[in-house]
């Protein structure tokens, strides 16, 4: 076995010198291990270094011989001390390594600050005396930013609306037979209860009433009364009819205040006139399990006490009822339909 010589330091080649670093690192203290191997400090870092595996132990461990040359790092390899040195102080990429911004985001950055500062200006408008600036920015941004109380506090209706109906059929002796009222939304409302989500059809008789009551509010005074009369009229081969259309027409305009300006009131009127006879026909048939002849509906409000007078039995407001006068049953119902109409009466609970 060769004998192991030491050579100072002076007399190392440049080339270890490097590679062992600044201090030309020996192990702690400047110690070497036992036969010559080196301390943890020579083991170099990720680059091509050699781990402390490399770092050889005490037995066995094999020294540099006198003037034996370092090798030179690999290809793509770096020295303890050039990777020192690329690394920087602290350990980190050098500032001309950090990329600038894309520009997509200063596009973005860009964008961002102009929305930010339209909302600022547009704000600083609407609360601003008023302007015909002011009228018109805030007529833009109502529809996307305007807040109103009622969506905390929404304003309760004051007045209970129902709509009934009463119909009328032959005996058997051919006498007109005249029935009870019948409050069709109370009916439906008593499904209601212990439904969170309860079903449209409901309350469709409270809808279709709460739109031809509109329609006829819409109307003129004396057209009103007019509309609160029969539309029935005798036929010419005897019997009864229901009145036409043109007739109705005729004679609503002709008690207008604006004559033919205000047809199309009238005529809106008329027709959801005709879908309620339907409607009042097809429920009475299945109610009554009556040929039904003719058919008439009421509209009733009931207002309780206002909030100061909620403990107080004596009633407060009276009671008002708008009733419309006998419509001529000319049509045929559809099988289906009144089978409908009487599975929702029997489910409803109203089954006679």
């Amino acid at each position: 076995m060769t004998p192991i010589t030491r050579t100072p330091v002076e007399g190392r080649s440049d080339t270890l010198r490097q590679a062992q670093g600044p201090e030309g690192a020996q192990g702690p203290e400047g110690a070497q291990g036992p036969e010559g191997a080196q301390g943890p400090e020579r083991a170099q870092g990720p680059e091509g270094a050699q781990g402390p595996e490399r770092a050889q132990g005490p037995d066995g461990a094999e020294g540099l011989e006198a003037g034996q040359p370092v090798p030179e790092p690999a290809e793509g390899q770096a020295s303890a001390g050039t990777l020192r040195q690329a690394q920087g102080p602290s350990s980190g990429q050098g500032a001309e390594s950090a990329a600038p911004p894309k520009r997509a985001a200063r596009i973005a950055a860009a964008v961002s600050i102009a929305l930010v500062g339209v909302y600022v200006a547009g704000t600083l408008v609407i609360v601003s005396p008023t302007t015909p600036v002011r009228g018109a920015v805030v007529a833009a941004a109502g529809p996307y930013f305007t807040q109103k109380w009622n969506v905390f506090a929404p304003s309760i209706m004051k007045t209970n609306i129902t709509f009934s109906v009463q119909a009328q059929w032959r005996d058997a002796d051919g006498a007109l037979v005249k029935s009870d009222w019948v409050n069709v939304t109370k009916l439906e409302q008593q499904a209601v209860p212990g439904h969170a989500e309860p079903s449209r059809i409901q309350k469709s008789s409270w809808n279709a009433m709460l739109a031809y009551n509109a329609r006829y509010l819409a109307l003129d005074a004396q057209q009103r009364e007019i509309v609160r009369d029969t539309f029935i009229q005798r036929a010419d081969g005897g019997g009864y009819r229901a009145q036409s259309a043109e007739s109705l027409i005729a004679d609503l305009d002709a008690v207008s205040t604006t004559p033919s300006s205000g047809q199309g009131d009238v005529v809106r009127f008329l027709r959801y006139d005709y879908m309620l006879k339907e409607y009042a026909t097809a429920f009475s048939t299945a109610y009554f399990e009556q040929d039904v002849e003719r058919v008439r509906w009421r509209i009733d409000r009931t207002r309780p006490n206002d909030f100061d007078n909620r403990f107080s039995e004596e009633q407060q407001f009276d009671d008002t009822a708008v009733t419309f006068g006998w419509r001529q049953v000319d049509d045929v119902i559809d099988p289906e339909t009144l089978a409908v109409y009487r599975d929702v009466i029997a489910r409803y609970g109203g089954a006679r």
